[in-house]
Parts: C-alpha cells; structure tokens; sequence
C-alpha cells in the first residue's frame, strides 16, 4: 500500500504568480519611488536644520541676538 501524493500547488495559483519581465518592471518602479522619497527627506532635514539654527539664533525674548 503505497501513499498518494496529491499536488498542493494548482494551475490557477502558478499563473496567479507574476512572470520575470513584470518583476523587474515593479522593481525599476520601487527604485525610482525610493529615489524620489530619498530626496524628499533630505529636503525635509535641511529644512528642519534651518529651523533649528534660527530657533538657534532667537534669544529669551524672540529677538535676534
């Protein structure tokens, strides 16, 4: 008496799967976003370093030291 395998993955599944070429076109797409992104935060901390050196600047009273 020998054990019967039944298959766990179906056709439907496999073909549910993205192919090679639709990969790599998600990836150059994340990779441009990241890039974007990057770029956005580097904004945002030489906008928060000016911030700070003015608030750096401004005496007890708010006026320029």
């Amino acid at each position: 008496m020998g054990l019967t395998r039944i298959r766990s993955d179906s056709v439907a599944a496999l073909r549910a799967q993205k192919s090679r070429a639709e990969l790599q076109a998600e990836n150059e797409q994340l990779k441009e976003k990241v890039s974007t992104l990057e770029g956005q935060l580097t904004d945002t901390q030489l906008a928060l370093c000016e911030v700070f050196e003015l608030c750096a600047t401004l005496g007890e009273s708010g006026e320029l030291q």
